[in-house]
């Protein structure tokens, strides 16, 4: 992403423009398959279990982006693991480690929590989940602690919506505050900005489109702009902030392929380029840099091994001229904003590349519609300066800062 043309303004006196372009990748290794799940671990993201028509499975692919290929890796449980084939598992990253939870097996979900250490290709159970046992929940993970919560139950016809915690520091789980939505399953969950987000999927009588946003500081939920595309179940999330993305899914009746971002300031969706492969359920998804990648999944009958990659850029255009201009941009310390617009009392917020707000910004000097600031004991790096003004964000725009 070249984030020196990057102008990432969400008012909407803009039109934002996206480019955004997918890559077919190397296909899986093994059998395609649904259902499966997915984490990133030391720059690799991993594919553990699933079904493939036949049967559910154990084994678990690693993909190398740099290579662009895939390596056969420790099955789930090890040398000892016969009977831990298992689809709709949930699965998270902390710690450098990878870790695969709950999920079904041939008649009965799992409670079971494992841990995989890619230094050594080893899986090592840990701690059970204590609450009940599920299959088709959402997970995330947000500084090393693992969220796991919603799904169906032991009965295959309760829908939940618990959500737990996960330390592994501590081997220890946690409840933590409802989810505030309906009881559901099949939901989409992702991590964006220190925070967790959950939404989508199917409850008892529909297929809901309203999309929340969790606070693990607060332990408290709180509703975001509800998706405005086809309400599915079984679709895939990913974020990089500051966008968040949903693509491929079904409705009950249709298989969809259709992607959507969501902007985390602006509250906002839009829709951008589809997904490539054919329409599918049942996918994965992971992050590895500013890479997102999607594959595998069905679509009636049909299982698929395909991968793609997807890397999402913004352009702006600004045909009411509201405007900001940073300068210099890049910059070790000083910084000035003018802004194209007059404020009767702005108010400055910096954020970091990874959506967590770092402080209230207050100028040093400051003359009409200049502003002039003082970045000190940061680490090099993007970040964003959002103005707001009587709580309404007017304008976003990133500042690449150096502290040599």
């Amino acid at each position: 992403m070249k984030l020196l043309v990057l102008a990432f303004l969400v008012s909407t006196s803009f039109l934002a423009i996206s480019q955004d372009i997918w890559t077919q990748k190397d296909s899986l290794n093994g059998p395609p398959r649904a259902n499966a799940s997915a984490f990133v671990v030391l720059d690799n993201g991993y594919v553990v279990g699933g079904y493939d028509g036949f049967s559910k499975k154990r084994s678990m692919v690693s993909y190398d982006p740099i290579q662009d290929d895939w390596d056969n890796e420790e099955q789930l449980g090890g040398n000892t693991g016969d009977g831990l084939n298992r689809a709709s598992a949930v699965s998270f990253q902390a710690y450098g480690f990878g870790f695969v939870c709950m999920g079904e097996g041939d008649g009965w979900l799992f409670s079971d929590l494992w841990m995989y250490d890619p230094y050594n290709d080893t899986w090592t159970q840990m701690a059970n989940f204590p609450g009940e046992s599920r299959t088709q929940a959402v997970a995330f993970e947000i500084d090393n602690i693992g969220f796991i919560g919603t799904g169906k139950a032991s009965d295959f016809a309760t829908f939940l919506k618990d959500f737990w915690s996960y330390d592994y520091l501590s081997n220890n789980w946690t409840q933590v505050a409802d989810f505030p939505g309906t009881a559901r399953l099949d939901a989409v969950g992702c991590t964006m900005g220190g925070k967790g987000y959950v939404g989508l999927g199917k409850d008892a009588n529909s297929l809901p489109n309203d999309f929340y946003q969790y606070d693990p500081i607060n332990d408290t939920w709180s509703s975001i702009a509800s998706f405005p595309g086809t309400a599915r179940m079984n679709a895939v999330s990913f974020a990089n902030f500051p966008q968040l993305f949903v693509t491929t899914g079904d409705d009950g009746f249709s298989y969809l392929k259709d992607n959507w971002e969501y902007n985390y300031f602006g509250d906002s969706w839009q829709q951008v380029t589809d997904f490539p492969g054919e329409a599918r359920s049942g996918a994965i998804s992971f992050v590895i840099g500013n890479s997102q990648y999607v594959g595998t999944g069905f679509n009636s009958g049909t299982y698929y091994d395909d991968f793609y990659e997807y890397v999402f850029t913004l352009d702006i255009k600004d045909p009411i001229q509201i405007d900001a201009n940073i300068y210099p941009n890049p910059t070790n310390g000083a910084f000035s904003i003018i802004l194209s617009a007059l404020f009767n009392q702005p108010t400055f917020v910096l954020y970091n590349s990874s959506g967590k707000q770092i402080s209230l910004l207050s100028p040093i000097n400051s003359d009409k519609n200049k502003f002039t600031f003082e970045m000190q004991n940061l680490t090099s790096g993007t970040y964003y300066l959002s103005v707001y003004e009587s709580n309404e964000l007017k304008i976003t725009q990133p500042i690449i800062y150096s502290s040599l």
